[in-house]
């Protein structure tokens, strides 16, 4: 009788849940996000006196997060799904630059409405939610390779 020596089982990591959701919803938010944010700045553009240069600036700021927000969230599910820490590590330098933009939006901003300050923190905190859970399973996989 022939037997087989016994392997020890490593344990592997998974996907996380709870990551691959705050991506999802966090995704759909960033659709509501960049439309209030574009129907405000054209309100404040047209209602408030800007000084020079500065509504063209924070309205491309606008359009650099609608460039870097999308892979970043893709990343970081590719990242998630396939179990691998490098797409996490890059969402995660991605997510600074969102971090940048949104703290601009609520601090240096030249006008900050209410609505500015409350999407801008609920941005804030999908991001953050983000980071945490991307950091938690790049450690994770790091551990399981």
């Amino acid at each position: 009788r022939l037997t087989r020596p016994i392997r020890p089982v490593l344990p592997v990591a998974a996907p996380s849940l709870a990551l691959q959701a705050f991506l999802y919803f966090g995704k759909l938010w960033d659709v509501v996000f960049w439309l209030i944010s574009f129907m405000v700045f054209c309100y404040k553009g047209y209602n408030l006196p800007y000084p020079s240069n500065a509504y063209e600036m924070e309205f491309t700021y606008l359009f650099m997060y609608l460039l870097i927000e999308p892979p970043r969230l893709f990343l970081g599910s590719q990242g998630n799904k396939s179990v691998r820490a490098g797409p996490l590590w890059a969402s995660m330098l991605l997510a600074g630059f969102i971090l940048f933009m949104h703290v601009y939006y609520i601090v240096a901003q030249t006008f900050v409405l209410r609505v500015d300050y409350w999407m801008n923190i609920i941005s804030l905190v999908f991001l953050s939610a983000q980071f945490l859970l991307s950091g938690t399973q790049v450690l994770d996989f790091m551990r399981g390779a």
